[in-house]
């Protein structure tokens, strides 16, 4: 571990442990103190009013000029962002902030590979097998510091290494180009990095459109890469691609994903693209392509990422391979309900009537409709139906009303309270669940309370109770 030492006039304002400075004009300054991850604030009962910020600034920019190692990364009417040395420098204008506004950053201290005491076959993954690696978390969990000591391990390699920062804040040795979009744009960077092939590039951070589609060309060129991305969960940082790059490439150009929380690999994910049914399901006709997320740590597999319909799932999974190598999943249960929800929205805007549906792993889904709609929702010649399977991907029974698992128990009705107002007694096990009723042709729901009694006060649903026939579906049978 090494401490970061250096010779400006803003090392006055910083000790071993001082993290940042957050300046306001008029307000005592403001101190974070400690590790990324493990840090407290600490107010300073020094204050600069607007003239003095001001004659901070100038001697920033004073000394910016002066050095080499000082740059002009971001310059707007109403912010600017400096690099000096290891600091960087923020500074915010009115009437964009409420008052001149200013945060300093530097890295306390520097670490190598050998400082996080990684495993053999840990080191050797990041150092030989892993090309398409994401460094995630959130802000301030030593994702950069990490980013660095890798650098450090490629450098020792004698391999090409390039960065892109904005700004840039990457401690590296001198032999590492380090380009910032401040003065290029992506397709200018692309161009520079496609012609110059290095071995890796490192990005720190990973924001938007532009940057995912960037990642990705390079990736498929062969260029090892190293992004640093914002993502509360390891999982998150792939969602961000989904969307952005096509699933079945991501595999491809994302290979490693490693969780950084104070300083620490917490996790660490590889990805496979392999066709399979997804876990929780059964039929053989169901195998589509899988993104498998698994452990490097543990050897287990944590999540599966698939289509389902028009949808991408990402289906968390517990535990681990037992004995045939096989994973224990959280079970249809999750799946069914995920899938059901799917189909749920996308059928309410396909059908002309109201519906209950029940999903079936053979790869079939029981529709059941209003008899008098079957004839529309078939459609001429089988149209309407054979194209509700096109877009579902699933076969489709479709069936009556009249087909309806219902719920055998008894219930008191009590209809005799002012406004037309309904209670339906059911047994106390069902006090606090959701209860479908199907009153005519119209589905309804409704949410026993405490003591199972459901009220029902809609004046429209109370008549139709009593002009027409209800019933209640057993909907655990769906």
């Amino acid at each position: 571990m090494e401490q970061i030492i250096w010779n400006s006039f803003l090392d006055q304002y910083f000790d071993e442990h001082t993290m940042s400075l957050h300046i306001k004009e008029g307000r005592p300054m403001l101190r974070k103190k400690g590790t990324p991850g493990n840090w407290q604030p600490e107010i300073d009962t020094k204050s600069f009013n607007k003239e003095e910020m001001k004659k901070l600034i100038d001697d920033i920019y004073h000394e910016i000029d002066s050095r080499d190692d000082g740059f002009m990364e971001i310059d707007r009417k109403l912010s600017k962002v400096l690099q000096l040395g290891p600091y960087r420098i923020v500074i915010v204008y009115p009437p964009l902030s409420d008052g001149l506004e200013m945060t300093i950053v530097k890295p306390i201290k520097k670490l190598t590979m050998d400082d996080y005491k990684l495993e053999k076959d840990v080191f050797e993954l990041l150092r030989n097998e892993a090309k398409g690696i994401l460094i995630s978390w959130s802000p301030g969990s030593g994702k950069t510091t990490f980013a660095q000591a890798l650098i450090d391990v490629y450098h020792k390699d004698n391999h090409i290494i390039k960065t892109l920062e904005s700004p840039r804040d990457l401690l590296v040795s001198d032999d590492i180009v380090q380009y910032s979009f401040t003065y290029g744009t992506h397709d200018e960077v692309r161009d520079i990095l496609l012609l110059s092939r290095p071995d890796y590039t490192i990005y720190d951070e990973v924001r938007n459109t532009s940057d995912f589609e960037l990642y990705k060309d390079l990736r498929l060129t062969g260029i090892g890469l190293v992004w640093v991305i914002h993502a509360s969960r390891a999982v998150d940082s792939i969602q961000r691609f989904l969307g952005t790059i096509e699933m079945g490439i991501i595999p491809q150009v994302i290979d490693t994903v490693i969780y950084i929380d104070k300083w620490l690999i917490q996790q660490i994910y590889r990805l496979e693209l392999t066709v399979k049914v997804p876990e929780g399901m059964e039929s053989e006709d169901l195998a589509r392509p899988v993104i498998v997320v698994t452990s490097f740590l543990t050897k287990q597999v944590e999540y599966e990422i698939y289509t389902f319909g028009e949808q991408i799932v990402v289906m968390p999974l517990i535990g681990g391979p037992d004995g045939e190598g096989k994973v224990q999943s959280k079970g249809k249960s999750a799946i069914s309900e995920y899938a059901k929800n799917t189909i749920q929205q996308k059928l309410v805007q396909l059908l002309p009537c109201d519906f209950l549906l029940k999903i079936k792993w053979s790869s079939n889904l029981d529709i059941y409709v209003p008899e008098e709609s079957k004839g529309r929702v078939i459609g001429k010649a089988w149209a309407n139906i054979n194209d509700l399977e096109r877009s579902m991907g699933l076969k489709i029974n479709l069936k009556s009303f009249d087909d309806l698992p219902l719920l055998d128990v008894k219930t008191e009705i009590n209809g005799g309270k002012k406004n037309n107002i309904t209670d339906i007694s059911f047994p106390i096990e069902f006090a606090n669940q959701n209860i479908c009723f199907l009153i005519g042709d119209e589905v309804a729901y409704f949410t026993a309370d405490a003591r199972g009694i459901v009220t029902i006060k809609a004046k429209e649903l109370v008549k139709n109770m009593g002009r027409k026939w209800f019933v209640i579906v057993d909907t655990n049978k769906l």
